[in-house]
């Protein structure tokens, strides 16, 4: 019986390999700074740029004819053009590098780890909360406050809740972790972290109250306080991440493509042992 020969196995067309490695100031800038700066920009484009629509702006929903002076930053970014288009422009362009921070604080806090279940399930339960906080963030950008309000409720419902378990869990970890006394920098970032946390949590639980306060009563003050929580908490989220540039000094990320060649001596003896057969007449 004839063995049917076998194909000569395909090397891979790209044998060098092709990386390119960024600081981490990359990382922060594009991860952190920039979505930060570009929803005060949008927010900065409207109260120059677009007045009027600052000067005539009312919830004729829930208020009629009552002038708000500080609309919520959903306008900015998911209603009114050309901010709305700037923003969600960044917003694509800052998350792949925002991704990085999942894989970078994952290691930091895995190679310091004292043996516990409850430290693990931290580390975990971290990085769910990483993973959820740039979903919230595309449902409140991309499904805008006019188009969908339930949908984009929950979407910075997501991102807010997220974020702020965010900074509770990294706190945590960077304290039971050990790596505060590793360096003295490491706890200035520490308590850097704690400030913002604190200034942050506040901001957050604060929207659940001003809001409902504003809908039930047609509060002017209680609006204006919604939205300065939302710039605040923009703010935190930004700070926050930025600190990376500390947390890992002379730190390098390496985006490339290796091809990983198979061993070819020993496929080559494996077609040897099935061809064997076939010379021998069995």
């Amino acid at each position: 019986m004839e063995v049917p020969k076998m194909k000569d196995v395909m090397k891979s067309p790209i044998e060098e390999t092709i990386e390119k490695m960024l600081r981490i100031r990359w990382l922060v800038a594009l991860g952190a700074l920039l979505p930060g700066a570009a929803c005060y920009f949008v927010v900065a484009y409207t109260y120059i740029f677009q007045f009027e629509k600052v000067s005539n702006f009312t919830e004729s929903k829930e208020c009629k004819n009552l002038t708000i002076t500080l609309p919520p930053v959903s306008y900015s970014i998911g209603v009114w053009a050309p901010q709305k288009f700037i923003w969600l422009f960044i917003m694509f362009i800052h998350l792949p590098p925002r991704l990085f921070f999942l894989t970078l604080y994952r290691r930091l806090f895995l190679n310091t780890a004292p043996k516990s279940s409850w430290y693990q399930f931290a580390i975990d339960f971290y990085m769910f909360t990483l993973r959820l906080e740039p979903i919230g963030l595309i449902l409140v950008s991309v499904v805008d406050i006019n188009g969908g309000f339930l949908i984009h409720a929950f979407g910075f419902a997501i991102w807010i809740i997220s974020f702020n378990f965010n900074m509770l869990f990294n706190i945590i970890l960077h304290h039971f972790s050990g790596i505060r006394d590793v360096h003295n920098r490491m706890e200035t970032t520490w308590r850097i972290k704690l400030v913002i946390f604190i200034v942050g949590i506040i901001a957050a639980l604060s929207t659940p109250i001003s809001y409902p306060y504003f809908a039930a009563h047609c509060s002017v003050t209680a609006y204006n306080l919604f939205s300065l929580a939302e710039l605040i908490e923009v703010g935190c989220n930004s700070i926050f991440y930025t600190i990376a540039y500390w947390d890992f000094p002379k730190t390098r990320i390496t985006i490339g493509i290796k091809s990983v060649q198979r061993d070819l001596n020993e496929l080559e003896k494996r077609q040897n042992v099935m061809a064997l057969p076939a010379k021998l007449g069995i």
